[in-house]
């Protein structure tokens, strides 16, 4: 349920890093009043501080959320990963070819 929610958002802002949209989201759910039960889990397993400079942190508030937040960051890079794989797919070995010039 939690991992729908955030695919469908790195879908809609699949041209920027997805550790950072992770972040982004994060942010985002928490900060907004609770309209689901996705928001809810995120609100009872995690939360977010900020410092002087305006930059945040996620903290865990239990084991699950450490679990989750682990998930969350796993999935984000696996996320980056099919977007490099099928980036290399539409590619062919001409495409990476260079002169060497001695």
């Amino acid at each position: 349920m939690i991992l729908k929610e955030f695919s469908k958002y790195l879908r809609e802002n699949k041209d920027k890093n997805s550790v950072i949209l992770l972040n982004d989201w994060l942010i985002e759910r928490l900060k907004r009043p609770s309209l689901n039960k996705v928001d809810n889990i995120l609100k009872t397993e995690l939360y977010f501080a900020k410092n002087n400079n305006n930059k945040t942190l996620i903290i865990a508030k239990s084991d699950t959320g450490r679990t989750l937040l682990n998930a969350l960051y796993n999935f984000s890079l696996s996320f980056e990963q099919y977007k490099l794989a099928k980036f290399l797919h539409d590619k062919k070995s001409t495409d990476f070819k260079h002169d060497k010039k001695q």
